[in-house]
């Protein structure tokens, strides 16, 4: 496996993981469309955008290559890089508009959750971490976790709406910091890894 820098070229497909990956995500669910196709296509907008805005504002944004092709992405924003500017929102405008009334006002809702649990202190952000279902428990997460690590400058920092992904985290040594309640009886932890 070669874990490596994603190049801008690599995003698509990179976006196309992410929705694989988080289409049956419990915090996906409560905030996005109902429809699994629609969330799925609107999964894919929103990471695309995402990728772009992490791009240039953060990174590093890091891809598991297996021979299969690419197999898991982590996007970061180094120590001191998160947030980024506030009009950024604007570039995800068009996709919320797409996911209709529902999704937007559960999102922004969400989002305001997610902002509320970061950590004041310097930190590095892993904003997601997907794996292509396919290659899931094969070690591809706990590779690219570990390059994240390799070039971190501050404590590692994350949240997750999937409590599944709690126990994952803890056993990388992350701690749980806080937790909140989110749309539709979803829950989001906010953990830390020193």
């Amino acid at each position: 496996m070669e874990i490596r820098p994603l190049d801008p070229t690599e995003y698509d497909a990179a976006a196309q993981i992410y929705a694989d990956a988080f289409l049956d995500d419990p915090g996906w669910v409560a905030v996005g469309p109902d429809r699994r196709n629609h969330r799925h296509s609107i999964l894919r907008r929103y990471h695309r955008t995402a990728l772009n805005v992490i791009h240039r504002y953060g990174r590093p944004i890091y891809g598991a290559f297996t021979d299969d092709g690419l197999a898991g992405v982590a996007a970061t924003f180094a120590a001191g890089l998160y947030p980024p500017p506030a009009w950024t929102t604007a570039y995800f405008v068009p996709g919320f508009l797409l996911a209709g009334p529902g999704p937007i006002i559960r999102g922004l809702k969400f989002s305001a959750i997610q902002e509320h649990g970061h950590p004041k202190d310097e930190h590095v952000y892993l904003w997601f971490l997907a794996v292509d279902p396919a290659q899931q428990r094969g070690g591809v997460g706990r590779a690219l976790l570990a390059r994240v690590y390799e070039d971190a400058e501050a404590p590692v920092f994350l949240d997750t709406a999937n409590p599944a992904n709690v126990p994952y985290y803890a056993s990388n040594g992350y701690e749980e910091i806080g937790r909140a309640d989110g749309p539709r009886g979803a829950q989001m932890w906010f953990m830390r890894r020193p």
